[in-house]
Order: structure tokens, then sequence, then C-alpha cells
């Protein structure tokens, strides 16, 4: 401790900038923690901001690295999952910036305004819950759906619970939910997973069925359980996780599909607010105080959620497709001429199972791209409307983010930041 205080202190010459240090405090065994960690990196590196990063993968680890800085006096900011309310206090004393990392429900009043000092990046679980369900319906034939919350909860399985419910009931689905242990809170939950429970809760619904569950070790569980209860995957129940982590993905038979969260993003915005906070007269980037957000980089798709429907298989090309060229300026009949039918067939079989035109998918891909470059640049809007595909200009980029949004860019920029 005391050598790495005499690193932390050296003298440095005159005039020279010295680095910023900062804490991160998440999760570090999943995908989604690592892809944050390189999101970080890579924004430094676009940046050419100088920290000195830390990184702390529990809570206890977090704590006693946190309270040692803020002593020592080489703390200047803090990306954390962890919301621990002395911990914030003592921040908010000190007068160190923090960004949190978290999830909120989908209808969740407007959260209140931040402190100066304080921002949020929280993940998109309404984006999260539109993938999951376009990716699972892309199957067609399923007759009802279901979500399993994990019993390590602590709030956010619930939350994406209530988001991907609302999903499925939107477009007409019979649905019901399972809670993987048998107690009101996984604090009072002392026997472990509901086994029992959930192989009943699964024989009873209607096949096939479509059942998310609340992260990937939950969803390693429905496996198991539909295994030993002879329920066959996907045939009867197609199963698809959350966060994408290989460790569990990979070793269960047959491997679980998962939703892959943008983690790279999260990072980025992550460091683009604390610089802000941070350096207040330095790079354009979200201001103070702000709250963004992240969804959904892919559904990485294995043998759990099976084939796709020939139907299925059109639509996918098609979003595959838009999802990579959007933003070239591809129009309607580009998304046609590459799937080899007609525009009769691609419009009606992409409204079927889609629930929206192709001319509306590519708007919202456009729209989704404008959202990243307003609330993570200072780019003016010629420049946005170009980067995004609009070829019509920035006349164009307002109609269209107005429809969607209810906002111009202008208003919406303001608003995030």
């Amino acid at each position: 401790m005391r050598g790495m205080e005499r690193c932390c202190k050296r003298p440095r010459s005159r005039g020279a900038p010295r680095p910023r240090r900062v804490i991160v405090g998440l999760w570090m065994s999943g995908a989604l923690g690592q892809d944050i960690i390189d999101g970080i990196h890579d924004w430094l590196r676009e940046s050419g901001a100088d920290w000195r990063v830390r990184f702390a993968d529990s809570g206890s680890l977090f704590a006693s690295s946190l309270s040692w800085m803020l002593r020592e006096g080489v703390l200047d900011g803090v990306v954390s999952f962890y919301h621990e309310p002395t911990l914030l206090d003592a921040l908010r004393r000190a007068g160190i910036p923090i960004v949190l990392l978290g999830e909120r429900p989908v209808d969740s009043p407007p959260a209140s305004p931040l402190p100066p000092l304080m921002a949020r990046v929280e993940l998109d679980l309404a984006a999260v819950a539109g993938a999951a369900a376009e990716h699972l319906l892309s199957r067609t034939g399923f007759r009802s759906a279901g979500y399993v919350e994990s019993h390590f909860d602590h709030g956010w399985s619930r939350h994406r619970g209530d988001a991907v419910e609302r999903e499925f009931r939107r477009r007409g689905f019979r649905f019901s939910r399972f809670l993987h242990y048998g107690a009101p809170s996984p604090r009072d939950a002392e026997n472990g997973p509901d086994f029992d429970g959930l192989a009943r809760w699964l024989r009873a619904l209607e096949k096939p069925a479509a059942v998310v569950a609340g992260n990937d070790a939950t969803g390693v569980d429905v496996i198991h359980v539909c295994d030993a209860a002879g329920i066959a995957v996907p045939r009867d129940v197609a199963v698809l996780g959350m966060d994408d982590n290989p460790v569990h993905c990979l070793h269960c038979q047959p491997p679980l599909s998962s939703v892959h969260f943008d983690g790279r993003c999260a990072g980025a915005l992550c460091a683009a607010a604390l610089s802000g906070m941070m350096e207040p007269h330095g790079a354009s980037g979200p201001a103070r105080g702000a709250t963004l957000r992240y969804d959904v980089s892919a559904i990485v798709q294995r043998a759990s959620t099976g084939a796709v429907s020939t139907a299925g298989a059109l639509v996918q090309k098609a979003l595959d497709f838009i999802d990579a060229n959007a933003c070239s300026g591809i129009s309607l009949a580009d998304v046609v001429r590459h799937l080899g039918v007609s525009r009769s067939l691609a419009t009606q079989r992409f409204g079927e199972l889609h629930g929206t035109s192709i001319l509306d998918t590519i708007h919202a891909r456009r729209v989704a791209e404008a959202k990243r470059l307003l609330r993570s640049s200072g780019k003016p809007l010629d420049d946005i409307a170009s980067a995004c595909g609009f070829r019509g200009g920035p006349d164009c980029l307002r109609r269209v983010f107005r429809a969607a949004t209810g906002m111009t860019p202008a208003q919406w920029r303001d608003r995030t930041r």
C-alpha cells in the first residue's frame, strides 16, 4: 500500500496534466462486465484521455478499494454497479463524480433529476424485450410464452420479466411467469431453486412454448429440468437466456441461445459521461446528470431456440441486411432485391412476423444510430443525418425522428444531456 502511495503521489513535470484515477466496480465473470471494460478502453484510446483505472469485481473489494483511494486522495471518478448508500454519500461529500450502472422497470416514472456529479447508464429493457420476442417469433408456431425469474434476483430479474411480459402480451400471446425460488424475496429463499415447481410449470405450458430466462444460469436450469421431465428442447419449449455467458451457454445440451447486451456501448457511455463530469471544459460529451441507455448488440443463436422457419428465415435475412446497411442509405427496393423475392411477399411476411413494415424498421435503425450520435458526440445535425443514411438531409432526419420520439433531434439531445 505504501508503495502504491509513493507511485500515485510521485512528482510530475511542471505543466503536465496528471492522469485521472478512476475505480470501476462491476461483475466481470460474464460477457457484460468484460464488454464494459473493453468499451471503456475503446473510449480511452479514441479520446486520448490519460486515466489510471482500477477494476473491482466484488462489492467488498470495491468498497475497500474506494475507501482507501478516498482516504489517500487518489480518486477522481467512479463507475459502479454497486449502489451502496454509505459509499454514495461519501462520494457526494468528497465531490467525486460517479456513473451508476443499472436497470430500471420500463413503466417506472421519470427519474428525478440527478445531482450534478452523478450520471446513470442503464440497460434499455424495452429494447431487450423487443429483440428477444423478434428472435423467438421468427421461429413461428408458438402457442404460449413465459418467463422464468432468476433465483439470484435482486430486482433486475423481475424488471426484465416485466418488459418481456409486456412485449409478448402486446403481440397477443398467452403469457405466464415462474418464480424460480419458493419465497417472496431471494433473501428468504433458503432452499435454492424450486426445480419441482419449475417442472410443473413447464409441463403446464401450452406447447410449443417460447420461454425467456432472466439470465443464462436460469436458462440452463430450464434446459436441465426439461430434459428430466421429458420435454423436448426446442421442439416443445424453445429457451432463450440473457447475458450470453459462454460458461453457461456452451456447456449444456442443447447449447443455450442468449441475448448479448451491448456492453461496449455501455462502457463507452460510462467513460464519456464520467469524463464530462471530471473535465467539464474538455471534449464534448454527455452533460452532468445525464441518464444514458444501451441495449442489444446481438441475439446469439444456438440450438435451444431451434431452426428458423422458412418465413422466419426470410425476415431474419431482411433484418440482418437492414442492421448492416440502414445507415448506408438503403431503400425498401434494396431490401427486396437482397431477399430475391417479390415485393409483395417480402412486405407480407415481414409484417406478419415482425409486426411492422420494412421501411419503418429501416427508419428505426437510423433513429437508433442518430440517438447514439446525439448523446455521445457534439456533431452537427448535417453530419448526423449523413452518417445515419438520411439522404434527404437534416430535414428528413427531423421528420423521421419526431415521428419516432415526439421530439426534434435538438430537443432529444437537450433532454438526454
